[in-house]
């Protein structure tokens, strides 16, 4: 790294994003999807299981719907991915949620609703007036995912890239703060370039993914300015080129920035593979997977070449407009 061509990390980014870009929009409107939607954000079918338990002298000791629901999915050989429950505190009020593919049999389903319904009447035979347990289940099909996981993520992107803003402000000036912003942006929009590219399917975890794109190149990204920082103010680099400067600065940083988004990556990884041996699905693992090494080259990437080649973009439009040297600082 000690050379680094800035014309061609521009030219690798830009070509990236714009086919891309390009990709996602032609498939939008061929098989109406920029990404390839998988998961909950393809669409859905859903059980919903409304209940109230009361035990009344032992009755209901051994109501279990979880086990009730999970024999009737089983008996009809259909899986669902996901699986909440909501209750309601010192009581026995709550709502279970199942989650099933898009492609699933809905036949199966409604003959698994009808033999949750059977037991959950069985269960309850034993009150001899109105029942105090029951459950009621539905069947819903999902659209295009619910919205939560978009905009806590948007919530969590605002949050790391303020936090680097304010920083980088204060502490490194505003170069600084223009090129760590600019890389953020970058992750991101390569980061979705290459999903719509390869075709990777897009679930609530290739959000997930996003944010921690996010915030490891922030992470990475500050290392890499606050060792700019300290090589420019090193007495032996005084008349040395901004350039030298720049790239001093990141060599310094560099396993950190590799080994970071690869601590990252495998530890996901790793809970993706652990999430698989419980659910019994490979997919359940290998889809996810696929996203977090995207993200890692991403990463990787962004904070190894395109951060020092736009901080250094950055500095030197500054210089031009305020000094003729590109040897002063700030």
């Amino acid at each position: 790294m000690n050379k680094l061509n800035l014309r061609i990390v521009y030219i690798i980014s830009c070509a990236l994003i714009v086919i891309g870009m390009v990709i996602g929009t032609v498939l939008h409107f061929v098989v109406g999807g920029f990404f390839n939607y998988g998961g909950e954000f393809s669409g859905y079918r859903s059980v919903t299981v409304a209940y109230s338990v009361v035990e009344v002298n032992g009755v209901g000791d051994d109501f279990d719907l979880k086990t009730i629901c999970d024999e009737a999915f089983a008996a009809e050989n259909v899986s669902y991915y996901a699986q909440t429950e909501d209750s309601a505190k010192n009581s026995g009020n709550g709502v279970l949620r199942y989650r099933f593919d898009l492609n699933t049999d809905s036949a199966a389903l409604d003959k698994a609703v009808e033999s949750i319904n059977g037991k959950i009447a069985e269960s309850v035979s034993a009150f001899e007036d109105t029942p105090k347990t029951k459950a009621v289940c539905r069947e819903e099909v999902g659209v295009l995912g619910e919205g939560f996981s978009l905009w806590r993520a948007a919530v969590a992107l605002t949050v790391i890239v303020v936090a680097q803003l304010i920083y980088t402000m204060i502490r490194l000036r505003f170069s600084a703060a223009f090129a760590a912003i600019a890389v953020d942006l970058h992750n991101l929009a390569l980061y979705a370039a290459l999903l719509a590219i390869c075709r990777v399917p897009v679930d609530s975890t290739a959000i997930v993914i996003a944010v921690l794109i996010t915030l490891v190149t922030a992470i990475g990204v500050t290392f890499t300015l606050e060792k700019v920082k300290r090589s420019k103010k090193d007495s032996a680099n005084e008349n040395l080129p901004i350039e030298n400067v720049v790239y001093s600065g990141a060599k310094q940083t560099l396993k950190m920035n590799v080994a970071l988004p690869v601590f990252v990556a495998i530890t996901a990884i790793l809970f993706f593979a652990i999430t698989a041996i419980s659910s019994m699905s490979f997919v359940t693992a290998l889809v996810p997977s696929l996203a977090a090494l995207l993200g890692l080259a991403v990463t990787v990437y962004g904070d190894l070449l395109f951060a020092p080649a736009i901080y250094l973009s950055i500095k030197k439009a500054g210089y031009k407009i305020s000094a003729p040297s590109l040897k002063k600082g700030d």
